[in-house]
């Protein structure tokens, strides 16, 4: 599945679908096997959470959030070439009350390399997410170890209900 990135930027680094037309029908599917989840009708890939971006800075000492915001603004994103979405499982997670249906993206090397081709147009040295000789990690360890998704589902219908962090023992659900 073709991706592209955003005309603005809206606090998160993401990668969106070109065409949701198999996202709606995994969707749909997850509907119909699970009457309490209500459709999720912004579906995109974030690539660093949203809590990140002001904590970093540019070369030239920019607040990084900042330094994104004029990025997109002038266009700047749209030189930088995105990945082909490959899609994963379809699963179920359930976080701090929340409970989502979301599918893996399988390639998250891709995903990073995609973050770091951001974080550099935007003149965001990406190695300042972690850890070096001089500071910690700003990334959480959750950020850290993210499960690249796509959220189809969650309780409410938007998107700020959907879990942020999928695991390992979130469980599968059978798409047919």
């Amino acid at each position: 599945m073709q991706s592209l990135l955003p005309a603005k930027f809206s606090g998160i680094l993401q990668v969106n679908p070109a065409d949701e037309e198999q996202l709606k029908t995994l969707q749909d599917a997850v509907l119909d096997q699970n009457q309490d989840q209500q459709p999720n009708p912004k579906m995109h890939v974030t690539l660093l959470h949203q809590a990140f971006p002001k904590k970093l800075k540019t070369r030239d000492g920019l607040n990084g959030k900042k330094a994104l915001s004029a990025l997109f603004k002038n266009g700047g994103q749209m030189g930088i070439p995105t990945p082909t979405l490959r899609l994963g499982d379809v699963k179920i997670g359930e976080a701090d009350g929340r409970v989502s249906s979301y599918v893996e993206i399988e390639n998250s090397v891709e995903m990073l390399e995609l973050r770091d081709a951001i974080l550099e147009a935007a003149n965001i040295d990406p190695s300042a997410l972690y850890d070096t000789e001089d500071s910690p990690s700003i990334l959480t360890q959750e950020e850290k170890n993210r499960v690249f998704h796509i959220s189809l589902t969650n309780l409410e219908g938007n998107p700020g209900a959907s879990i942020k962090y999928p695991q390992a023992t979130d469980r599968n659900v059978v798409v047919r």
